[in-house]
């Protein structure tokens, strides 16, 4: 697959937009302390899906969007327990709400990759000669 293609598949860009608002959030010192970590670690992902032959690219990007999942969750805690409801505090409960459903998505996707990847593995590992081929006489 092209390099263009696979930077706009969905995962990727839900890593891209979700990195780039935890580093708004993390630049505006507006949520956990935690975001500035999610940001590296989304465009760590990002950067990882165009070599997927590494052993350690598709756990990475599992543990990245639970990991976003997590944060997310925590800032719609946040959300969802402040005392004044403010324009600003609505948005980010919005905002946060559709990351958390857009990563949650991004996890569930990537865990299947991971498990389909390691079954057409072992099928492929089968040389064909090793196969029982069989015939009928009449």
């Amino acid at each position: 697959m092209s390099a263009s293609k696979e930077l706009l598949s969905i995962p990727n860009i839900v890593f891209l937009v979700t990195g780039v608002y935890f580093a708004i959030v993390a630049g505006l010192n507006e949520g956990s302390p935690y975001a500035a970590i999610g940001a590296i670690l989304c465009f760590v992902a990002v950067g990882l899906s165009f070599e997927k032959d590494l052993f350690f690219a598709w756990p990475w990007r599992l543990a990245t969007a639970a990991f976003s999942v997590f944060v997310l969750l925590a800032q719609l805690g946040d959300d969802f327990t402040v005392t004044s409801a403010s324009a600003a505090a609505v948005a980010s409960g919005i905002i946060n709400g559709v990351l958390f459903i857009l990563n949650l998505g991004v996890l569930f996707w990537t865990a299947k990759d991971l498990t389909t990847r390691g079954e057409k593995e072992e099928e492929e590992e089968e040389p064909e000669s090793k196969k029982k081929k069989l015939t009928y006489e009449i």
